[in-house]
């Protein structure tokens, strides 16, 4: 597990990361086996331009042949978490981080992990995360090959995450779209609407 910019505490966070996710919400990124982990870097920078509050990424073992903690870590001045050990206050890390997110984002998804949240698995941190998230605004922005992504299975299995109250965001051809509208879309899916003043 790799922490914060600061010392960090046994779970990897600093404090002045827990405190300020505990008081403004946490955006949580959640980067998967997909060669478009490559890209996390730069929607890190775009996410935060449109988002407030703190963000940190979860990288399971297959998006880590694609990029590595220290370089997400680096680019997004943000914690990467890559294993579950005891969270803040002695919890679960992945009950924490639920407790504290105000949105999540998996980017890319590959066909893996959504079979896996999808049949309700959860076998790490990122999974055990993704399936905590009840209630939270989640956006998902699949990513694989054309072929698979239109099979049959894949498709039923992006149906069970809508059914269950994910957005998706679709890929064109295989490719997850521009970080730019991937950070856009999780920015409108969380957006507070605006008052109406009364008449």
């Amino acid at each position: 597990m790799f922490d914060d910019i600061g010392a960090p505490l046994p779970h990897g966070l600093t404090e002045a990361f827990t405190e300020t996710a505990s008081r403004d919400g946490l955006t949580l990124v959640i980067g998967t086996g997909s060669v478009a982990a490559v890209n996390i870097g730069g929607l890190l920078h775009e996410l935060s331009s449109v988002l407030p509050g703190p963000t940190a990424v979860i990288l399971t073992e297959a998006a880590r042949r694609f990029v590595t903690p220290a370089a997400v870590r680096h680019l997004g001045r943000c914690p990467v978490l890559t294993c579950e050990t005891t969270g803040p206050e002695l919890r679960p890390l992945h009950v924490w981080l639920t407790d504290v997110a105000r949105r999540v984002l998996v980017y890319p998804a590959s066909a893996g992990f959504l079979g896996r949240v999808a049949g309700g698995l959860a076998t790490d941190l990122a999974s055990t995360t993704y399936l905590c998230a009840t209630g939270i605004p989640t956006l998902v922005v699949p990513s694989m090959h054309p072929r698979m992504g239109n099979g049959a299975l894949v498709r039923q299995n992006v149906r069970r995450l809508m059914a269950a109250g994910a957005q998706v965001l679709h890929p064109r051809d295989g490719a997850a779209p521009p970080v730019a509208e991937v950070a856009a879309a999780l920015a409108a899916l969380t957006a507070v609407p605006a008052q109406t003043p009364p008449s």
